[in-house]
């Protein structure tokens, strides 16, 4: 199978275009730095011809509801239309666990994200993870206030992202569920 990965150069998306790889199928990288713009659409159709399936796990570095709420739209927008018009068979989208129940700041965006795919009418499934171990050194370089680190309170129960990325591959060879566990 050809499986577009975008996103796939990020925390999940690298890991997620080596279990491309691995399980014997040919990954496509859609980034900016590999000449594919998503808000804009800028390479996407010509990245997605031949393709048998998409992944999405891009992202944005943000925490303003809009913010995430206009990049989801705009990204996830464009790749499901070139998905539709190029006749790729399945798009799976990596969400996040308990996103509905506080659909502020960035999760607002992946609210949005998720609706769109839900309505699209390509085939899709989405995978909701809990954070992955990676978040916690995201959140500690972010952190530095001064000559001090803030520990944000939080209960998680992470999970590694290669984890994630190899559940991804399998959900995409196969056929499109909906939303899953």
């Amino acid at each position: 199978m050809r499986i577009v990965v975008a996103g796939g150069t990020g925390v999940v998306g690298t890991p997620t275009v080596e279990a491309v790889r691995s399980a014997g199928h040919e990954a496509v990288v859609l980034s900016r730095s590999h000449g594919v713009d998503l808000v804009s659409g800028r390479g996407l159709e010509a990245a997605l011809t031949g393709a048998d399936a998409v992944i999405d796990v891009v992202s944005v570095e943000t925490l303003k509801a809009s913010t995430a709420i206009e990049f989801f739209t705009a990204a996830t927008g464009n790749l499901l239309a070139a998905a539709a018009d190029t006749g790729v068979g399945h798009v799976v989208l990596l969400s996040i666990v308990g996103i509905d129940r506080i659909p502020y700041d960035y999760y607002a965006g992946k609210v949005a994200q998720e609706k769109l795919v839900s309505a699209s009418a390509v085939p899709s499934t989405i995978l909701r993870a809990t954070q992955f171990h990676e978040f916690a050194a995201q959140m500690f370089s972010r952190a530095k206030a001064g000559p001090l680190h803030l520990a944000p309170r939080a209960r998680t129960q992470p999970v590694a992202a290669r984890e994630v990325a190899e559940r991804l591959v399998t959900l995409a060879i196969g056929d499109a569920q909906g939303r899953v566990p």
